[in-house]
């Protein structure tokens, strides 16, 4: 996929060689194009002298940079230039990729702005968001049918039965909850491709939201995307308390796994992980695709669902989790317990 801002050369003037890699590996997955890396000011002020004054640049740096000053950036920035410190940025994919576009829509757009407009511009992030105490719990997983669905309507129905739950499907891939699943213990909303939202609804504080969004595009759509669904991706992920991935114990669903620690790492850093894994499998494989799952989580939280967990009964979309007599039950308790 294409870079949402186009033809904008980077060059990254960072201190620190493991964050200064980390910021140009990452650009340059995205396909930004970096044309310079500065070891220090000197060279930086050098190589901008050169530079033609109607290219349109940005420049990524850190205060630690040696003979880095404020006065040395303000006398680079100008209505082609940007420059966006990372100083107080998490390091992570998308908080490093959502301050970058943050502060490059006014000063690329506008080319009236003043040398002292990038202050005026700079931004902390989601300000209502870290207001919120509300807990939205995200769910997603692996291609393949894991049980996403499923389990996270079982989490709801579980965590009903002490605070109030509402249960929003954004998983646009599938058939909607709705149409096979009804519910008295918790209610179910679902949003409207047709409609186009990028943002979750507003709701009650008190209440406890749990969003299926299924099995999430890659990193790029997500980050560099000007669509609404990617608009959408970052409000959740936003507002998100918590995250489930849910897994089961085939080669292609943990490759995705460890794909997905890859790529998203900023979910690592903001919200707190859990891992769920189906097993499903002869005794010897599915051995070692447990080893395989828990060598990939690491310390993180994680669960293992026994075998046979997720078969559907007539009787109810959710007999198989949380019928009285069910291999599932207990941990679908704890799971919902480390959630509250």
């Amino acid at each position: 996929m294409l870079s949402e801002i186009p033809q904008i050369e980077v060059i990254t003037a960072i201190g620190e060689a493991e964050l200064e890699d980390y910021v140009s590996q990452l650009l340059f997955t995205q396909g930004w194009s970096i044309i310079y890396r500065a070891f220090d000011a000197t060279a930086l002020q050098e190589f901008m002298a050169q530079r033609s004054v109607e290219l349109r640049t940005v420049i990524v740096y850190t205060s630690d940079l040696p003979d880095m000053n404020k006065e040395l950036i303000e006398e680079f920035t100008s209505p082609t230039v940007t420059t966006i410190s990372l100083d107080e940025t998490t390091k992570s994919a998308h908080e490093i990729m959502q301050k970058i576009r943050s502060q490059l829509r006014l000063p690329m757009l506008h080319s009236s702005l003043s040398k002292t407009a990038p202050e005026a511009t700079w931004s902390t992030g989601s300000p209502q968001i870290q207001a919120s105490t509300q807990k939205v719990i995200v769910v997603t997983g692996s291609c393949g049918a894991p049980g996403k669905t499923l389990i996270a309507a079982a989490l709801a129905s579980e965590i009903s039965k002490s605070r109030k739950v509402t249960f929003i499907d954004a998983d646009f891939r599938n058939i909607p909850l709705t149409s096979y699943f009804t519910s008295n213990e918790f209610s179910i909303s679902r949003l409207s491709a047709s409609e186009k939202p990028t943002k979750l609804p507003e709701g009650d504080l008190r209440d406890l939201i749990i969003v299926d969004v299924g099995v999430l595009p890659p990193l790029g759509e997500v980050v560099n995307d000007r669509r609404w669904s990617a608009l959408l991706y970052n409000n959740i992920f936003d507002v998100a308390t918590q995250l489930i991935y849910i897994c089961k114990t085939s080669k292609a669903s943990l490759m995705q796994l460890d794909q997905f620690r890859k790529e998203f790492p900023v979910l690592m850093k903001k919200v707190s992980p859990t891992y769920i894994c189906v097993l499903d499998g002869q005794s010897k494989e599915l051995r070692q695709a447990q080893a395989a799952f828990l060598q990939l989580v690491g310390s993180e939280r994680n669960f293992q669902l026994p075998p046979g967990c997720l078969l559907q009964k007539s009787s109810g979309v959710l007999d198989s989790l949380l019928g009285t007599v069910n291999k599932g039950k207990k941990e679908i308790g704890s799971i919902a317990a480390s959630l509250i």
